[in-house]
């Protein structure tokens, strides 16, 4: 029998998830596991538990949004031997789940396949020596994933960072950065910018494109140049409406590394998977080569 830690965030998505809470329990039970559940107390606990508790268990599950298995991750890359993740996506946008080849939305399925499921291993991120799971941005929006409140994201979902999108579409504005990796260098004017390792940023499908590898050792680097008139404007709303980002292609640069140098002419406020980066004006940002090992559906 496999000794399950069960790890889930109370707050995350639309909380009505924790009314099925035995349910996702008696799912993973069924796949002859032995389940002991633990709440989440603070920020970062998820992480702080797996170093606290991992040795007494065969495998970690965490049910949360993309902030908690963050700090997940973040706790099991702490240990000489991370520990297998299973992961039961429930927040408002789940970006990070879109990588992993999940069976449905179901969260019965989703807890089943936490513990079945195909374990694979994935590069990590390092933004200024701190860990990140799948993105580093900086620039137009990248701070409402934070500051919007928990309630509207609960209550509205998705749709609470579009209505503070629109509230802020006027107010964009562009930044001047340097951005240096192998032998070459990129200077200019950008509203927006992200070193990620996902298929998914902000239900943006093949964002960014390419279909990148998640355990190939590399980050992609994408950059957003400024809206520079009306029909600049208008594709940017309509990208961000119709969560396609094909419709941005001619204001798009993008690249694959290893290793990024990116100095702001001011200091600029980052994101980490969601959750504020602070600010900086000078960013070296890394992969870290199979870090960790996550369950996909297949």
């Amino acid at each position: 029998m496999k000794r399950v830690l069960f790890i889930y965030n109370r707050h995350a998505g639309k909380n009505k998830t924790w009314a099925s809470l035995s349910d996702l329990i008696n799912a993973m039970t069924k796949q002859d596991c032995l389940i002991t559940a633990y709440p989440t107390q603070y920020r970062g606990d998820a992480g702080d538990a797996i170093v606290r508790w991992s040795d007494a268990f065969d495998q970690i599950v965490v049910a949360g949004g993309d902030g908690t298995l963050s700090e997940a991750i973040a706790g099991a890359t702490r240990l000489p031997e991370p520990p297998v993740i299973g992961y039961i996506p429930v927040g408002t946008t789940n970006d990070f789940s879109k990588n992993l080849d999940l069976p449905s939305d179901r969260l019965t399925e989703l807890a089943a396949t936490a513990v079945t499921g195909v374990p694979h291993t994935h590069d990590l991120g390092r933004f200024n020596g701190r860990s990140f799971l799948y993105v580093a941005a900086f620039g137009a929006f990248t701070e409402i994933a934070y500051s919007t409140p928990q309630k509207a994201k609960n209550l509205l979902g998705y749709n609470a960072y579009m209505l503070e999108v629109v509230k802020k579409l006027a107010s964009i504005k562009p930044y001047h950065i340097k951005v240096e990796w192998e032998d070459q260098v990129l200077e200019g004017d950008y509203l927006y910018g992200m070193v990620s390792n996902t298929t998914s940023v902000g239900r943006f499908r093949n964002f960014p494109p390419g279909n990148p590898d998640l355990s190939d050792g590399l980050l992609e680097v994408t950059l957003i140049s400024p809206v520079r008139d009306v029909k600049d404007m208008e594709e940017f709303s309509r990208a961000l409406l119709m969560t396609d980002p094909s419709i941005l292609n001619s204001m798009m640069t993008t690249f694959s590394t290893a290793k990024v140098k990116i100095t702001a002419a001011e200091e600029l406020l980052w994101t980490l998977d969601g959750e504020a980066g602070g600010a900086h004006q000078t960013v070296e940002i890394e992969a870290i080569p199979h870090a960790y090992t996550i369950i996909h559906g297949k």
